[in-house]
């Protein structure tokens, strides 16, 4: 190990180049940049011109920004330092060193002399050990400010140009969400990964059919199922996690959960989710839900809108399993109290040998119970009868033209969703007014809390409604292929003999059990069932009229 004499310097060369400052070789085989190259170019010429200096090592970071110095081998150089193995710095110009105005002059102007650390920046004519160059002191600053403004409108620029795509709809993120891949004609544009996008229908598919997310990832897992880190590892991809990796990476209920929830796949691009508070914090922070940026339809979809939104519905009900086999059970999340508005829990008894299952109200000052069974038969009748009756309403409508109702329900939708847009818009409005009117003392701040309490009751009442119409134009597109109708999804029911966990959740809104055991039925579809009777109706008027 080499140490410090009197009047001899051991000297780092020290190299580097961000991304956003370009000149990246990706061909050939290249490794480095031809900056880098460059750079340590001039440095070997000085010293050539200098032989009071001795090298000792070089520090390299290639791809690292010049905002902050939290560099590998910038730290590796300071390591050194403080050991008295290197005395000596030596940089292309200040610009390489770094880019943060404060930080820069930190070290230059209190570490470096500290530590007895001579520092040369060869294009900028600085070297600390020449006291003799007047006005030093007061062009350093300068630089690095000059730098750190530099640094700062790249930034800019780069977030500008990110947020230009992402309002686009083009993909700029760095990884590609499991079951995607990016296009090979256009890096921009997500296609469908087809191996991964089969194990996705099938999560939901599982969830939709009764399973847990403990339970879907335990039967991944046992059948082999790549994990999405695991698979992507597989098709080539350098991927680093902050979790401890096992030998082999396994599926999760949260990796499950991931994309369960994830709007990715129903042909939403999702973008924009976490930022950094400005180009020298690198420490990402999630965005509320709200801010996040999104572009309908911006590549295929995995799943139907309907499926999903049916799923988001189920992530947020009790599911707890049963304990005869890896299903929930049949009414879970769906069974409640019609005099408290509790849920109902699902209960098993032996007595003298015979096995009794029932439900019973959570609320421990109601006494409510029923039989399984009683609610297991009324709700099937009722299933079986709204099958009847859209097949009904399917021949009705097939006398007029195959899509016409879907056409004029997509339209009223979507007037809806209008109307709704502008009542929050005009609610938004009037709480400004409201606003100003208190910083002007017309109103006092109590007034000013009721008010803008009411329009704010408004505005979550018209956000509400607009995404009970989102499902249902959810549910209407998700029947349509083509000029198919969508009653005629209901054909696969039609001699519908018993239930299970699949036709409960896509049927039953709810089950609701008065005190006199009456078992009352919300279905699923009602709002869509209504417009088409509305619609049967008009017609029929309107026939009249002309006869």
């Amino acid at each position: 190990m080499q140490t410090i004499l009197d009047n001899n310097y051991l000297a780092a060369i020290y190299l580097r180049l961000s991304k956003e400052d370009g000149d990246l070789s990706t061909t050939g085989g290249k490794t480095e940049s031809n900056s880098i190259a460059n750079q340590r170019k001039l440095i070997e010429e000085f010293l050539k011109k200098h032989p009071e200096i001795t090298f000792v090592q070089e520090f390299c970071d290639d791809g690292f920004t010049g905002t902050n110095f939290d560099r590998p081998d910038f730290q590796k150089m300071m390591d050194k330092i403080k050991q008295r193995e290197i005395n000596c710095i030596i940089v292309k110009d200040l610009s390489r060193f770094g880019r943060d105005y404060i930080e820069s002059g930190r070290y230059l102007e209190k570490i470096f002399p500290h530590l007895g650390v001579r520092f040369i920046a060869i294009n900028d004519n600085y070297d600390s050990a020449q006291k003799e160059q007047a006005g030093n002191e007061i062009i350093l600053p300068f630089k690095n400010l000059i730098n750190d403004s530099y640094a700062r409108d790249i930034s800019i620029k780069v977030r500008s140009n990110l947020e230009i795509k992402r309002r686009n709809g083009e993909f700029v993120g760095t990884h590609v969400v499991y079951g995607y891949q990016r296009s090979a004609d256009d890096k921009h544009r997500l296609e469908i990964d087809k191996t991964a996008a089969a194990v996705v229908q099938r999560i939901f598919q599982m969830k939709v059919d009764g399973s847990s997310l403990g339970q879907i990832a335990k039967r991944l897992n046992e059948e082999g199922v790549p994990s999405p880190l695991e698979y992507k590892q597989l098709c080539g991809a350098k991927l680093k996690t902050s979790f401890k990796q096992q030998a082999k990476s396994e599926w999760s209920h949260v990796a499950v959960y991931r994309i369960l929830q994830d709007e990715m796949y129903i042909g939403t691009l999702v973008q924009g989710k976490s930022t950094s508070p400005n180009y020298k914090v690198k420490t990402r922070k999630l965005k509320d839900k709200e801010e996040w940026m999104r572009t309908e339809n911006a590549h295929e979809a995995i799943i139907p809108p309907g499926t999903f939104d049916l799923v988001q519905k189920l992530l947020h009900e009790d599911t707890r399993s049963t304990k005869e086999g890896d299903t929930v059970a049949l009414f879970a999340g769906k069974i409640f109290c019609a005099e408290c508005h509790s849920t109902m829990a699902r209960k098993r008894s032996v007595i003298s040998g015979r096995e009794y299952v029932y439900y019973v109200c959570q609320d421990s000052g109601c006494k409510l119970r029923i039989k399984e069974q009683l609610v297991y038969d009324a709700v099937l009748a009722v299933i079986q009868s709204q099958v009847a009756m859209a097949l009904d309403m399917e021949r009705a409508l097939k006398q007029l033209n195959d899509v016409s109702w879907e056409r004029r329900e997509l339209e009223r939708i979507a007037s809806g969703i209008t109307r709704q847009e502008e009542v929050i818009a005009h609610n938004n409005q009037m709480k400004a007014m409201i606003y100003e009117d208190f910083k002007n003392e017309v109103i006092s701040l109590e007034d000013y809390r009721i008010f803008k309490a009411e329009f704010d009751k408004n505005i979550s009442e018209a956000k509400e409604t607009i995404a009970r119409l989102v499902g249902n134009r959810n549910q209407v597109k998700n029947g349509l292929t083509g000029q198919q109708s969508w009653l005629s999804q209901f054909h696969q029911y039609k001699n519908i003999q018993e239930l299970t966990r699949r036709v409960v959740v896509y049927f039953i809104e709810k089950v609701e059990i008065t005190t006199e055991k009456e078992v009352l039925v919300t279905l699923s579809h009602s709002d869509q069932f209504q417009a088409i009777a509305e619609f049967l109706d008009d017609y029929h008027i309107a026939s009249k009229e002309v006869e």
